[in-house]
């Protein structure tokens, strides 16, 4: 599975789990609300590491551009062939 698809998810549920909890018990919305944030952003600090150890090296695949490619030879040539 994809990994931005597993940290979403997860993290959704980390704060989603605690925010149902507690409004069930009879807390309101928005404390409801601002507890669960800050339960799921604790547990996933503690224990969402390995994805997103996986999601980072995801993202610098991404980023990372190509040391090498076609169309910068061909511009090089071009530009070492005007200065000619």
């Amino acid at each position: 599975m994809n990994p931005w698809i597993q940290y979403t998810l997860a993290r959704l549920g980390l704060f989603l789990v605690p925010l149902v909890i507690m409004v069930a018990i009879g807390v309101g919305w928005l404390w409801s609300s601002i507890f669960a944030t800050l339960i799921a952003l604790s547990l996933s600090v503690l224990f969402l590491h390995p994805l997103r150890a996986r999601l980072s090296t995801e993202i610098v695949k991404r980023v990372e551009k190509p040391t090498h490619d076609i169309d910068s030879d061909i511009e090089d040539s071009q530009i070492d062939s005007a200065k000619g």
